[in-house]
């Protein structure tokens, strides 16, 4: 039986030929040092993983990181999926320039949790000893690591292990685990071929679940390839999670275009893009200025590629300065928001020179399109990100937010880079708090969307009455073309405003509650003229052009009082040229209900024939019955509608 795992990752930091490598070797019996310059030289180059157990007997991952100079970029790729840091320091040596740099590192990349071991104890005396750990008790003043318990220890006799491993577990089961949430995704660690297997590579997950038989895509580039073997901390298994050490053996991928850097993930876990957004923090400790559009070496994941800093505030930046940023990098990158990302650049001065570490912060958008400074909105989107990014709850709700249109929840699921039956979690959580509204066909939108199109919408209809007082009220088709928005939001916008009392709805015309048309007497009374013709013509009525001839009135003042009688109600538009008395439509539903009490169904001819008139009637009054769901069009035939059925229910349940 396997041992129990622990999706926590455990990393060692610090200044080199300190003694990480060692205590990773007594802590977990490996030696990660498995490169052969790396045992020529002494000197840790690469990352290096092993398994480590804890006093509970569960599992869990180390990384080893390289401290010297030159493999800081190895270093960052290591930090990257550390939750817990054990922070090496010398006593001999004490605290030295990558000593600062790794605290740094970490502090940008997130890190919460750790402890320090004060290593080589048995090459100083007790009081040196105890000048060493006070002066990293003032280095962790400030940091994450401040009150983190420092564990005097030796690699050589082992004195003081067994309270280093003790701190050690204490400090693991104070961190939650490494959340397993979220579409799977993982920075490219290493990437080999093993006679009869193929390509497998290695990391640590960021995010998700990976099971044999998934389908994973490297990004960028595409390359695709299902899971044919699996191991997390070097055996077999049938899945691995978000913050553990696996390898994942893809045969169809060829292992030569696959590297470093590159992501491994589900189809629709991440884009490759080249420009990104996130909020930049600049060290303390920095020299100078930083200058908008300075080219850096950006670090995220496992990936280091060049890049340059365009500000979308201030054009430069000074210590300890924070602002909104894009990374315009030089190569596309697998990024996606809430990513951790370093950046060093060339500085030079009195203290300084050489590649240096001066800031980092977090993704918080993938626009991939270049973004202009001082643009207020983009600002703001970018803080509402800031603030919801370390919130399943209030990341997807933003999320929802930000689209303009109902989405489906496979859609939203997408945007969030969740699995659908976490979302679906998330968005029960959000009607509950009565942020969602749902389309009749099921689609999602935010109620502030529904709302900011009312308040619009009721806007327009206000500034159409100015503008006719003489009109009953807008279209809406007329309304729903000059707002813009999509027709489904405006649907629900609509309803919700009719359901609240602040506007009504009559025929597809809209207009504010309580509202009542001034229409002068002489317009009246052409109205009245109109309404008594038409409801005396029944089913055969004149078109405007025949009224105007009959009643001695100019073609477009008839036009005009027509569309008045349309917009109250009285009239019903069948076409662009046929108006009929709404009595002569409820008469011709009457006619229909006695059809289909006859027969399941009825042709044209028969309603024609049931109507006494012709074609020219019968067809536009048949199309306008079918518009409303009075009946439904099946060839040549009519069938009852939703509408002709609820008309013979309320007739069965009120035979008086």
């Amino acid at each position: 039986m396997s041992a129990p795992r622990k999706n926590i990752m455990l990393g060692t930091a610090g200044h080199v030929d300190h003694g990480k490598t060692a205590l990773v070797k007594l802590l977990t019996g490996c030696n990660t040092d498995t490169l052969a310059e790396e045992r020529q030289r002494g000197l840790t180059i690469d990352l290096g993983f092993a398994p480590c157990r804890l006093a509970d007997q569960r599992i869990v991952g180390v990384v080893d990181v390289p401290g010297h100079v030159d493999f800081i970029r190895n270093m960052v790729a290591g930090a990257h999926g550390i939750d817990v840091v054990i922070f090496v320091i010398a006593a001999d040596d004490g605290v030295m320039p990558q000593t600062r740099e790794h605290l740094h590192i970490l502090t940008l990349m997130g890190l919460r949790h750790g402890l320090v071991a004060l290593t080589k104890i048995d090459l100083v005396d007790p009081e040196m000893r105890s000048l060493v750990i006070e002066d990293v008790r003032g280095l962790l003043a400030g940091t994450f690591l401040e009150g983190a318990p420092i564990c005097p220890i030796s690699n050589l006799t082992g004195e003081g292990y067994d309270d280093f491993f003790e701190a050690l577990n204490q400090t693991v089961r104070a961190c939650d685990d490494h959340p397993s949430s979220g579409l799977f995704r993982a920075w490219v660690a290493d990437v080999f071929t093993i006679r009869g297997f193929g390509t497998v590579v290695t990391g640590i997950p960021s995010a998700g679940v990976v099971r044999l038989d998934d389908h994973l895509r490297v990004l960028p580039g595409g390359a695709s390839g299902r899971v044919r073997r699996l191991e997390v901390y070097g055996a077999d298994a049938t899945e691995g999670r978000a913050g553990e050490c696996v390898a994942i053996n893809l045969p169809e991928l060829e292992h030569e275009t696959v590297r470093r850097g590159m992501v491994l993930c589900s189809p629709d876990a991440a884009t490759a893009v080249t420009m990104v957004e996130g909020e930049l923090q600049v060290l303390d400790t920095l020299k100078g200025k930083l200058k908008d559009y300075t080219q850096v070496h950006v670090h995220v994941g496992t990936a280091s590629v060049l890049a340059r800093v365009a500000m979308l505030e201030a054009t430069e930046m000074a210590a300890g300065q924070t602002q909104m940023i894009q990374l315009r990098l030089a190569t596309p990158l697998g990024i996606v928001p809430g990513e951790r990302f370093v950046i060093r650049a060339n500085v030079t001065g009195p203290d300084q020179s050489g590649l240096t570490t001066i800031g980092g912060g977090r993704v918080l958008g993938i626009s991939d399109v270049r973004l202009r400074r001082h643009k207020q909105w983009t600002l703001d989107a970018l803080a509402r990100r800031r603030q919801a990014i370390a919130d399943p709850v209030r990341w997807c709700e933003l999320m929802l937010r930000e689209q303009t249109r109902p989405v489906s929840v496979g859609d939203l699921a997408r945007t969030c880079l969740m699995r659908v039956e976490e979302v679906l979690t998330l968005v029960e959580t959000l009607r509950a708090k009565g942020c969602v509204c749902q389309t009749p066909a099921g689609a999602l939108v935010h109620r502030e969307v529904v709302q900011e199109a009312s308040v619009r919408m009721r806007q327009t209809i206000s500034i159409f009455h100015q503008a006719h007082p003489q009109r009953a009220g807008l279209e809406r088709e007329a309304l729903y073309a000059s707002l813009g928005d999509d027709a489904q939001v405006l649907d629900l916008a609509a309803n919700w405003l009719v359901e609240t009392g602040s506007i009504e709805g009559h025929q597809n015309i809209f207009s504010l509650a309580g509202w009542n048309a001034k229409v002068s007497a002489t317009d009246q009374q052409l109205c009245d003229r109109i309404a008594a013709a038409l409801q005396q013509a029944g089913w055969s009525s004149p078109t405007a052009e025949e009224l105007a001839t009959t009643l001695r009135e100019p073609p477009p003042r008839v036009e005009a009082m027509i569309r008045l009688l349309v917009e109250r109600g009285i009239l019903v538009r069948l076409d662009e040229r046929l108006v009929m008395h709404r009595t002569a439509i409820e008469t011709a539903k009457q006619v229909a209900q006695r059809l289909f009490a006859r027969a399941p169904s009825f042709s044209t001819m028969e309603f024609r024939d049931a109507l006494g008139v012709s074609r020219k009637y019968a067809v536009p009054l048949l199309d306008y019955l079918d518009s409303v769901r009075f009946t439904v069009r099946t060839g040549h035939h009519r069938t009852p509608g939703a509408e002709a059925k609820k008309l013979k229910e309320r007739a069965s349940n009120n035979p008086s």
